[in-house]
C-alpha cells in the first residue's frame, strides 16, 4: 500500500474489497488510472465512480489484467475515512487493557469524540495516522492510548476550558511516538533519560514535517519526565550503538509532498478560534500534559505488579506533583480521580472475596456492581444451603459489570445467598459527581 495526498494505492483487489468493507464507502470510489484488461481494453474508465458490481467482476477476472488501484481521495472519500478513523481511536477506549484509562473516561462529560474527530481533519494528518492503522494496528493502537490519556488530563480540570487546548493536548499526545512506527522499541522502557531526549526530539522534529503547530512540536519535545522514579526495572547499562532506537521517517515519504491544497476543513463553531491563552502559557499546559500522559502511559505498560498498579500510581502521582514535577493544576484533579479509582478498586476486590466463598463456585453474584447491596446465585442452585428461599431477586434488565470488571448478567429471576450478609462490612463508593459545563 502507498499513500500519498492526492490516492492511496493497492496492487490487489482484495486490498480494495477490504478497504470498502473496513471505511464502508459505498460507492465513493474513483480510481486515478484506468484499469486495462492484458489486452488493452479498459474494463474501469478513471475518475469514474466505481460500482461494486465492478469490484466484484474484477475479482472473478483476478490475473486477466495488471492489479493496480489508485483510489483518488476525493473530499467526500477522505471525510469518511476521517469518521471512521475517529471511530477507531474512540474503540480504543474499550480494547484497552489500562484500567485508569478506561475510568477516566467514564468520568468526564465533553464530547471527546467530537474533539477527536475535529482533531483530525488536517489531511496530511488523518493520512499519516491511516498508514499507521493499516499497516501496524499494534502501534496505532500505542499511540491511540497516549493521544486519549493527553486528551482526557485536559478535560478534567475546569480551569482550562478554553478553546483548542483539548485538540492540541490529543494531537500532541497521538503525535509525539509517531516516528517510531517501523521499530519495536516502543513497546520498552527508555533505559534511561537520555534516551528519552533524544528520541523525544527526533520524534518532535518530525512532527513538524507533518505541519503540527510549532508549539505543539516544542512541547513533544520537552515533555519527557526526567529523573522520576517509574517503577520500572531496566538495565542498568544502555542499549548498545547497534540497538539504539532511530525513528525512520522514509515510511511517511510519500505524503510528504504539497499536492496545492488545503489540508484543513472549517473547525465547529466549539472549537473555532485562537486560543484564549497566550502562546506560551498553551505550550507549557501542553507540555505538562504530554508529561503526564507519558509518565502514567509508562507505569502502565511496564509495571511488573499490574495487578496494583493503579493504586501504586496514586502514591506516585501525588508524591511527584507534591515535589514539583507535574503542574498541579493538571495533576491533582487526576489525584482526585485516582483516589476514588482505588476507593472503587478496594470495594470489587472485597466483592469477588465474598463471590469466592460460594459453595457452588462461580455461581455467587453481588448484584448490582459496584454498590452490591444483595448477592444472588447466577447458576441457580437450589438445593444449596445458602439459598435463602422465598427471597427470590428479580433482575428486570441485562446488568454490564462495573466498567473492567467481571461478566455480564442476563435479566431472569435469581435464588438469594445468604453471602448477602457478608456485604455489610464493605466500604461505601463515593457517588460520580456530576460536573457542570
Amino acid at each position: 500500500m502507498k499513500v500519498n495526498p492526492k490516492s492511496i494505492e493497492y496492487r490487489s483487489i482484495e486490498e480494495v474489497l477490504n478497504f470498502v468493507n473496513v471505511y464502508d464507502t459505498g460507492n465513493m470510489l474513483r480510481f486515478l488510472n484506468a484499469i486495462e484488461d492484458n489486452s488493452g481494453n479498459i474494463l474501469v474508465k478513471e475518475e469514474v465512480q466505481v460500482k461494486e458490481s465492478a469490484l466484484t467482476r474484477l475479482k472473478e477476472i483476478k490475473g486477466q489484467y495488471n492489479p493496480e488501484f489508485k483510489i483518488k481521495l476525493t473530499k467526500e472519500l477522505t471525510g469518511q475515512i476521517q469518521d471512521k478513523l475517529a471511530e477507531k481511536i474512540v474503540s480504543q477506549l474499550k480494547q484497552t487493557d489500562k484500567k485508569f484509562l478506561k475510568f477516566m473516561y467514564e468520568e468526564n462529560r465533553f464530547n471527546f469524540k467530537g474533539i477527536i474527530r475535529n482533531g483530525i481533519n488536517n489531511k496530511k494528518h488523518l493520512l499519516a495516522l491511516f498508514k499507521v492503522y493499516e499497516t501496524n494496528p499494534h502501534f496505532f493502537k500505542h499511540i491511540c492510548e497516549l493521544g486519549l490519556l493527553a486528551l482526557g488530563i485536559v478535560l478534567i480540570p475546569d480551569a482550562l476550558k478554553y478553546k483548542m487546548l483539548r485538540r492540541y493536548s490529543f494531537l500532541g499526545g497521538i503525535f509525539m511516538d509517531i516516528a517510531r512506527v517501523t521499530g519495536d522499541h516502543w513497546n520498552k522502557p527508555f533505559p534511561d533519560d537520555t534516551e528519552k531526549t533524544r528520541i523525544a526530539k527526533q520524534c518532535a522534529n518530525f512532527m513538524q514535517k507533518l505541519d503540527l503547530p510549532e508549539f505543539v512540536c516544542s512541547a513533544a519535545s520537552n515533555h519527557v519526565p526526567l529523573g522520576l522514579q517509574d517503577n520500572i526495572d531496566v538495565p542498568a547499562a544502555g542499549p548498545k550503538k547497534s540497538e539504539r532506537e532511530n525513528p525512520d521517517e522514509t515510511f511517511f515519504a510519500e505524503m510528504m509532498v504539497d499536492d496545492g491544497e488545503s489540508d484543513s476543513t472549517p473547525d465547529d463553531e466549539e472549537d473555532a478560534g485562537l486560543p484564549d491563552k497566550s502562546e506560551d502559557l498553551l505550550r507549557e499546559l501542553l507540555t505538562d500534559s504530554l508529561k503526564i500522559a507519558r509518565y502514567i502511559h509508562t507505569v502502565s505498560s511496564f509495571s511488573h505488579d499490574k495487578e496494583y498498579v493503579m493504586e501504586e500510581l496514586v502514591y506516585f502521582l501525588a508524591y511527584n506533583t507534591s515535589r514539583g514535577y507535574f503542574n498541579e493544576v493538571l495533576a491533582n484533579p487526576l489525584v482526585n480521580l485516582f483516589k476514588q479509582f482505588e476507593e472503587n478498586v478496594k470495594r470489587m476486590r472485597k466483592l469477588a472475596e465474598v463471590e469466592m466463598q460460594c459453595l457452588h463456585p462461580p455461581a455467587a453474584w453481588a448484584y448490582p456492581k459496584p454498590k452490591a447491596s444483595q448477592v444472588l446465585c447466577k447458576n441457580k442452585v437450589w438445593d444449596c444451603p445458602n439459598i435463602v428461599q422465598g427471597w427470590d431477586i428479580h433482575v428486570i434488565s441485562s446488568q454490564e459489570a462495573f466498567g473492567w470488571v467481571g461478566s455480564s448478567l442476563s435479566a431472569d429471576h435469581y435464588p438469594k445467598c445468604k453471602l448477602e450478609e457478608e456485604l455489610d462490612s464493605l466500604p461505601e463508593i463515593e457517588p460520580k459527581k456530576v460536573e457542570k459545563k
